[in-house]
């Protein structure tokens, strides 16, 4: 059998480690909760892990183009964006990858021939892990736009509302009033 045969065969129990390890960086209780629920709307972290997972595998598998794995790696990567993790923190389920293959695949692995094929899957990995990296900084960057606007909405509203009440006639007359004569 080969590397590719093996990974086929071995592809559910592969992404279900997958799966587990990406969803560990949570609490626990989140952890389970993420993985038990399975209604993307009840669970959009989850779907979107359980989904991408799969799909970004299934990839890397059939040799699908950058571009559709860097839609997947989207779907994840922008829920850990927003949630605060680190870069290291938020990508470091791809490189564990690697790791899940090796064990899953140990047998075969350990095979000399099927050594060229190990090595161009994990440098294979290796580019989603730099996609996803790109992908991260993206929607930090798209974060931080969002952030920065709102800012500027929120002081130039502050900045309106003091204008206008400088500027009011009724005010104005009222503070005239109110000035006391210079000698």
């Amino acid at each position: 059998m080969t590397f590719r045969e093996t990974l086929e065969d071995e592809k559910e129990k592969i992404v279900a480690r997958w799966l587990d390890d990406a969803l560990s960086m949570y609490v626990e209780d989140a952890s389970a909760l993420f993985a038990r629920q399975k209604n993307q709307f009840a669970n959009p972290v989850g779907h979107s892990l359980r989904e991408g997972t799969l799909a970004i595998f299934e990839a890397l598998l059939d040799g699908s183009d950058a571009e559709k794995i860097r839609r997947h790696l989207n779907e994840i990567i922008k829920i850990r964006a927003v949630q605060q993790f680190s870069a290291s923190s938020a990508l470091s389920f791809i490189f564990r990858l690697k790791e899940i293959v090796r064990e899953e695949t140990a047998e075969v692995a350990a095979d000399t021939s099927a050594s060229p094929e190990c090595r161009a899957f994990e440098k294979q990995i290796d580019e989603v892990a730099l996609t996803a990296f790109d992908v991260y900084v993206e929607c930090r960057e798209q974060l931080f736009e969002i952030r920065a606007a709102e800012m500027k909405r929120s002081v130039s509203w502050v900045v309106e509302k003091l204008n206008e009440r400088d500027n009011a006639p009724e005010l104005v007359g009222a503070e005239r009033a109110n000035e006391s004569p210079k000698a």
